[in-house]
């Protein structure tokens, strides 16, 4: 009776021992389920293809949002013309973040208020745009270089206390707001 009772409980200690060596595996890289990103609905990713880029930008057309990167040396800029509140409620916009090397670092992408996310749509080098077609919707996050995107968020485009917002009234915002959070 004592070896079948030792038998069941080494057999459901075994059993755990996998799931608490993944556990450790995954807080040692920093993965949490949570983060995992989920594959876009059929229809959303046919509906996004279609997203037409803005022109490319130009230096005239950049607002310096005075946004630290949390230790990393970027300043972050907005194309203005780029920035569009589209039919499907996604914030639509062009950053340019630009290093003490003066690389233009160009992104246009797109945050879903309601959902807390974003996506980019293309990258730009030497003044034209490389479509991802492929990219999904993430989480916003507010480390490093990213930084941005949650002070976007926050403070300017999905901003609670104003909701629905014309492109021209964010625009608007910025002045308001020189500071940030």
């Amino acid at each position: 009776m004592k070896s079948a009772r030792f038998f069941s409980l080494s057999v459901a200690v075994l059993c755990c021992i996998p799931a608490i060596a993944l556990a450790a595996d995954d807080e040692e890289l920093g993965w949490q389920q949570k983060y995992v990103e989920k594959p876009d609905a059929p229809l959303e990713q046919e509906l996004e293809l279609d997203v037409a880029l803005p022109a490319y930008p130009e230096k005239k057309n950049l607002m310096d949002l005075k946004i630290a990167t949390d230790g990393m040396q970027y300043t972050v800029y907005l194309d203005k013309p780029s920035l569009v509140l589209d039919e499907d409620g996604v914030v639509r916009y062009t950053v340019v973040l630009v290093p003490a090397s003066g690389v233009w670092n160009v992104s246009n992408e797109g945050l879903r208020c309601g959902e807390k996310q974003y996506r980019r749509y293309a990258y730009g080098i030497d003044g034209s745009w490389q479509r991802l077609n492929n990219s999904s919707w993430r989480d916003v996050r507010g480390n490093g270089a990213n930084r941005y995107r949650l002070i976007l968020y926050k403070q300017y485009f999905c901003n609670p206390m104003r909701p629905y917002q014309s492109a021209e009234q964010m625009l608007d915002s910025f002045n308001e707001n020189w500071h940030e959070m």
